[in-house]
């Protein structure tokens, strides 16, 4: 709560309530068998309980403003936890049934960025090769920029088909042979496509040697492909669905850590106003029960040794901030495949 909004209690100074005291010392007010406070004391205590009740407000207020925000994110949060727990049970029930965990040498992030990387790659190449054979700047381009972004893609798509429907000696006998193969082909090309670039640059033209060029570009663009066909082999399980299963937990298990990252931060928010405001409303119940420790004093000074009143006794007491908002907690998480398990907590749902 910003302090310009804070406004202090309208107490009586303590001149005045040390007067006040005396006087109602003197009086025999409250009287010695009272268990109620006396007038003055209750005007302190409603002083101090309307300073408490504009905070409340004025709290209740910021929470509002911040409800809707923690609201929709306690949703999504609680409805991605769902459907985890759920897919995390299906891709136990389907190892389980398989008998083993799933294998997958490279991660499915890693396949990501090396695909990406195959396709930067192939773009400069591809510029290269075309401009060799005349081709008008645009459709250089053109033409490098589809085949970096088609071939590395329909490699990925061939090698989780063959990954999971192919029989696997007959998909690692697949790649025995193609990856050599592709990788002795590739080299050759590419040292002759440098042979005819230096060509190229010395007498500005290929001539017969454009036919050669075709076959080394296509055995450049295999090695690009066959590239990520193996990466998105490797990538995946071999069994389709324990595969899917897998792809769907890491997706919602990053989803969740999004999400559990951004609800945090709204809860932050909101326990950081609570806190505020509770801290004021103490603040001010402290300056009440010193200003009614002062008029005691004087009251009992003016007494001269009376036994004090059943009412000196208690202490000052606020119905606000008894029922004062209580500090937010995150809902427990549901168990990740790819991160430690947390260790659950007494934590009270989200109150929304």
């Amino acid at each position: 709560m910003r302090s310009q909004e804070f406004k202090a209690p309208q107490f009586p100074d303590d001149e005045t309530i040390r007067s006040a005291g005396h006087s109602d010392g003197m009086a025999g007010l409250p009287s010695g068998s009272s268990y109620e406070p006396g007038p003055f004391e209750r005007s302190i205590i409603a002083a101090g309980e309307a300073a408490i009740s504009g905070i409340y407000s004025r709290t209740a207020e910021r929470l509002a403003r911040l409800e809707g925000i923690s609201s929709n994110l306690s949703n999504a949060y609680e409805s991605n936890q769902y459907r985890l727990k759920e897919t995390l049970l299906r891709f136990q029930n389907r190892k389980d049934f398989l008998g083993r965990d799933e294998i997958i040498p490279v991660p499915y992030m890693a396949h990501w960025i090396i695909v990406v990387l195959l396709g930067v790659g192939e773009f400069p190449l591809n510029v290269v090769v075309f401009r060799m054979f005349g081709e008008p700047e645009l459709m250089t381009y053109v033409m490098s920029l589809t085949l970096s972004l088609t071939l590395p893609l329909i490699g990925v798509f061939l090698g989780l088909q063959v990954r999971t429907l192919v029989q696997p000696r007959f998909a690692t006998a697949i790649m025995i042979f193609m990856a050599p193969v592709t990788v002795l082909g590739a080299l050759t090309s590419l040292s002759f496509i440098r042979n005819m670039y230096v060509t190229l640059h010395a007498e500005h033209r290929l001539g017969d040697a454009s036919g050669n060029m075709v076959y080394a570009m296509f055995a450049i663009n295999l090695l690009i492909f066959m590239g990520a066909y193996m990466v998105s082999f490797f990538a995946h399980d071999q069994d389709s669905e324990l595969d899917a299963l897998h792809v769907a937990v890491v997706r919602l298990d990053k989803k969740r850590t999004r999400l559990r990252n951004r609800l945090s931060s709204a809860i932050s928010r909101t326990n950081a106003v609570i806190r505020e405001g509770r801290g004021l409303a103490e603040r001010i119940l402290s300056d009440t029960s010193a200003k009614l420790s002062l008029y005691r004093q004087a009251n009992m000074a003016g007494r001269r040794g009376t036994v004090a009143p059943p009412s000196f006794s208690k202490k000052a007491e606020s119905v606000i901030l008894a029922r004062w908002w209580t500090d937010l907690k995150i809902p427990e998480a549901a168990e990740s495949a790819t991160q430690p398990m947390e260790v659950p907590s007494k934590e009270k749902e989200y109150a929304r």
